[in-house]
């Protein structure tokens, strides 16, 4: 069936009210035309793991997008060519990670991550992506010593999807289906890069696209404030102010913490002063500091 009578269709369901077309996502090379403006080059990474545990599971697909974007807008113009390997854990994979991603083990036998071509390819990149950086990161960094030196950002946390445009998921295959209005192959790694990159650079707010915000949430210093010896009859108030509990397994203290802007790291430390510690003098907190340089790190 022709373009032309698809399209017909498309619009006579979607006007009576009853459907909602999506159409398949499909890559493009370019977003916008140039214009002049100071470009660099960042990168969006996936990988698909046999595992959730970055210190036990180990990496089965890995996939890299190169793409350029104007230094001070965010504003995406070209898009290279994927790279993405797979990788032979070294043991079976389990069922619930085949039924998860497609990937089997006889995709990954004898199979490895070509570490040459990924730190060629890391030679001009200025920023690393990944949707979900704080699960991809740790992976990566052990496997790839080349990222451990990279500025990060995460799509996923860095834009705000739902705190300021209402959307009702972060989540990828979310996003694509609302606001982009496409399905595509989710959960195979270089599918899932480039429809990260789709996403930063059509969906807008206000003027500005979802790559302008996170570049500017990325160059930001922050802050993870712990409420340390909190009292434990106001965790009420912490979880109503996003505080979240680390039960201390990690090396990490056991206690509440948020992650602030800098900004923000004054105001929340005097509201910690007042709300958690009755005004009492003295530094009864911990907080830690981070920069696209150490931020999703393993341990961060």
């Amino acid at each position: 069936m022709d373009s032309d009578r698809l399209e017909g269709l498309v619009t006579e369901l979607e006007a009576s009210g009853d459907y909602r077309v999506l159409r398949r996502f499909r890559p493009r090379e370019r977003y916008a035309e140039e214009d002049g403006s100071a470009k660099v080059w960042g990168a969006v990474v996936d990988v698909e793991t046999s595992g959730f545990d970055y210190r036990n599971d180990a990496i089965i697909q890995f996939a890299l997008v190169p793409f350029e974007f104007g230094k001070d807008t965010g504003r995406i113009y070209r898009v290279g060519q994927a790279l993405s390997w797979f990788e032979d854990p070294g043991r079976p994979i389990p069922a619930a990670i085949t039924r998860l991603t497609g990937i089997t083990d006889d995709d990954v036998r004898g199979q490895r991550i070509d570490d040459a071509a990924v730190e060629a390819a890391l030679a001009d990149i200025k920023l690393i992506i990944a949707h979900n950086a704080a699960f991809d990161r740790p992976f990566i960094d052990r496997r790839l010593a080349g990222f451990r030196e990279q500025y990060w950002g995460c799509s996923q946390v860095e834009v705000p999807w739902k705190s300021a445009w209402h959307y009702p998921s972060a989540a990828l295959e979310a996003l694509m289906l609302r606001p982009a209005g496409m399905f595509f192959g989710a959960h195979r790694a270089p599918d899932d890069c480039l429809a990260v990159v789709h996403l930063l650079a059509t969906i807008e707010h206000e003027g500005q696209s979802a790559m302008g915000y996170l570049l500017q949430s990325a160059r930001q210093k922050s802050h993870r404030i712990w409420a340390m010896n909190a009292p434990i009859d106001r965790k009420d108030i912490l979880k109503a102010r996003k505080y979240r509990w680390n039960p201390g397994n990690d090396g990490r203290p056991k206690a509440w913490h948020t992650l602030v802007p800098a900004s923000d790291r004054d105001a929340e430390l005097e509201w910690l002063r007042q709300n958690m510690y009755d005004g009492a003098p003295g530094t009864p907190w911990r907080v830690d500091d981070f920069t696209g340089k150490n931020r999703y790190a393993e341990g961060w």
